[in-house]
C-alpha cells in the first residue's frame, strides 16, 4: 500500500490541453460553392461573445497581425479590411490570426488566397467594394433557423446574381438605402448596420420566377466563382505566374502561330499587356484574367487546367466598341441632348441618378457634365431629392403601421408587454430596432398611459 501511493505521488505534473482563445466557430457551408466568406466568421465570432464586431477585430484579431494600425487609423475596420476576403497582406494575417486564436485550420477557403500567386494584390479589384446579399436567403435561413452569414461566392466583383434562387444580390438597405460596411456596427448579419431593419425579404413579397432573367453572362460569372472556389487543393500547383504563361503560349501556337501582339490585338488586350505578364513586371488583375478567359469560351480554372477549348475562333470575337467621342458637339446632337436633359427637370423629379441617365441617352457621364453642367447639376439635386421623399415615405408608411398595430393591442389586451409588440410587429416585417417604429410604439404607450391616468382620475 505505501509502495502504491508512493507512485502515486511520483507522476509527472498533469498539462491541461492548449485551448483556443476565442470559440473554434467553423465557417457555414464548408466544401461547399456557398462556403462562408472571411469577414462574416469574423461577425458571427463577435456575436458569439457578445462583443461589437470592430471590438473583437481591433482587441483580438489586429493584435497578433503584422499589420501597422494606430488608433488614429479611423477608417482602417471600415474601409481597408473589406480586403480580407481576397488576396495579398490583410487577407493571409488576419486569416492567420484567426486561426490562431480559433485554433482551427483551412480558413483559406473562406477567402481567394488560394489564387494569391497568380493574382495582382489588389483585392479591391476583385471584391464588391461593399457587402451583398440575397434577399431570399436570408428569408430562408431564418425560417429554417439557419444562423444568417455571407457566401464568398456574393463578395465576388462578377457575381451579380444569387446561385440558389437567381435573384439580384442586393447592396442597399430596403428601408434606409444605404450600403453595408464589412465590419458593422453589430453582429446581426440580415439586419441594417445603421437603421437596424431587416435585410432580409418579407414575407408579404412573394418570391417571382426569374430562371429566365438571368443572362448567360451572369451564369458564366457563378460557374467562373464556383469552380475557382471549389478547386481542390491538389491542383494548387497550377495557380503561378510561369504555368499561366505556358497555357497563354500554347494557346497563341495553336490559334496565331506562336505570336503574341496579334493574339492580343484579337483578345482586345493593348499592345504589350501579355508581354508584361511574361517578364513579371506585374500580375494579371482578376477582371483582365476573366476577359481572357471570357474571350476564350471557357473559364479561369478549364483554362489553367486544359487550356483554350478546342471550338474557340479567333475571328468569332466581336471587336470592342468605341467608347470615345469626338471633342465637338454639333447643334443637332446638342439639341437632341438638351431636350431629353430638359424632360427629366421638367418632370421635377429623377427616379435615376445622373450617371444611369446618361447612359440611357446613350452619353458618358463626363461628357455630359462638360457641355451640360448646369442641367446635370439639376437632375443630380431631383434625384437626391426624389430619394429623400422615398425614404421619408417608407419611414411614414413604417410609422404608421406601427401605431395602428399598437392601438389595436392596446383596445384587445389589458397587459401589453414589448415582448408582445415585437411579436406582432414582426410579423409585418417591423422591428422595434427601427427608430420609426421605435418612436411610433413610444408615442402610442404614452398616449395609452395618459388615458389611463385621466381615466383612474375620473372614478
Amino acid at each position: 500500500m505505501k509502495n502504491t501511493l508512493l507512485s502515486l505521488w511520483n507522476e509527472n505534473e498533469w498539462v491541461p490541453p492548449r485551448r483556443s482563445r476565442l470559440y473554434s466557430i467553423s465557417p457555414q457551408a464548408q466544401g461547399t460553392p456557398m462556403v462562408e466568406a472571411l469577414h462574416s466568421l469574423v461577425i458571427r465570432l463577435a456575436r458569439a461573445h457578445n462583443v461589437k464586431p470592430h471590438v473583437l477585430v481591433k482587441e483580438e484579431v489586429l493584435r497578433d497581425c503584422e499589420i501597422n494600425y494606430t488608433k488614429h487609423s479611423a477608417k482602417f475596420v471600415t474601409t481597408y479590411l473589406s480586403t480580407m476576403n481576397g488576396l495579398g497582406k490583410y487577407a493571409r494575417e488576419i486569416k492567420d490570426s484567426l486561426e490562431s486564436l480559433t485554433m482551427q485550420s483551412g480558413l483559406d477557403e473562406c477567402t481567394f488566397l488560394r489564387w494569391d500567386d497568380l493574382f495582382q494584390y489588389r483585392s479591391r479589384r476583385m471584391l464588391h467594394s461593399h457587402p451583398h446579399w440575397c434577399p431570399v436567403c436570408f428569408a430562408e435561413w431564418r425560417k429554417t433557423d439557419v444562423e444568417p452569414y455571407y457566401p464568398l461566392i456574393w463578395q465576388s466583383t462578377i457575381v451579380q446574381f444569387c446561385p440558389v434562387h437567381h435573384v439580384p444580390l442586393e447592396q442597399k438597405c430596403p428601408a434606409c438605402q444605404k450600403t453595408q460596411p464589412f465590419i458593422p456596427r453589430h453582429y446581426f448579419l440580415d439586419h441594417c448596420s445603421y437603421c437596424h431593419g431587416s435585410l432580409a425579404q418579407p414575407d408579404s413579397q412573394p418570391t417571382e420566377p426569374v430562371g429566365q432573367r438571368m443572362s448567360n453572362d451572369a451564369q458564366h460569372a457563378i460557374d467562373t466563382i464556383t469552380e475557382m472556389i471549389m478547386l481542390d487543393q491538389s491542383a494548387q500547383h497550377l495557380l503561378n505566374a510561369e504555368h499561366f504563361w505556358e497555357r497563354l503560349e500554347e494557346t497563341a501556337d495553336r490559334f496565331c502561330s506562336g505570336q503574341i501582339k496579334p493574339f492580343e490585338k484579337i483578345l482586345g488586350f493593348s499592345e504589350g499587356t501579355f508581354s508584361n505578364w511574361k517578364l513579371g513586371r506585374h500580375k494579371p488583375s482578376f477582371p483582365a484574367f476573366y476577359r481572357l478567359t471570357r474571350s476564350l469560351g471557357t473559364t479561369p480554372v478549364a483554362f489553367l487546367t486544359n487550356g483554350a477549348i478546342e471550338t474557340f475562333s479567333p475571328h468569332g470575337i466581336a471587336s470592342k466598341p468605341r467608347k470615345t467621342r469626338r471633342a465637338h458637339l454639333k447643334h443637332p446632337e446638342k439639341d437632341h441632348i438638351s431636350k431629353a436633359l430638359h424632360a427629366i427637370i421638367d418632370q421635377g423629379y429623377s427616379e435615376l441618378p445622373m450617371r444611369e441617365v446618361a447612359a440611357r441617352i446613350g452619353y458618358a457621364h463626363r461628357y455630359l457634365i462638360y457641355w451640360f453642367p448646369e442641367s446635370c447639376r439639376q437632375i443630380s439635386q431631383l434625384h437626391k431629392k426624389w430619394v429623400s421623399e422615398q425614404v421619408e415615405q417608407r419611414a411614414g408608411e413604417r410609422g404608421a403601421l406601427t401605431v395602428a398595430t399598437v392601438r389595436a393591442l392596446y383596445a384587445g389586451h389589458l397587459g401589453v408587454t414589448r415582448g408582445l409588440v415585437h411579436t406582432e410587429l414582426q410579423k409585418l416585417g417591423l422591428s422595434l430596432k427601427d427608430p420609426v417604429v421605435r418612436d411610433a410604439f413610444y408615442d402610442v404607450r404614452a398616449e395609452q398611459m395618459a388615458l389611463r391616468r385621466e381615466g383612474t382620475k375620473a372614478e
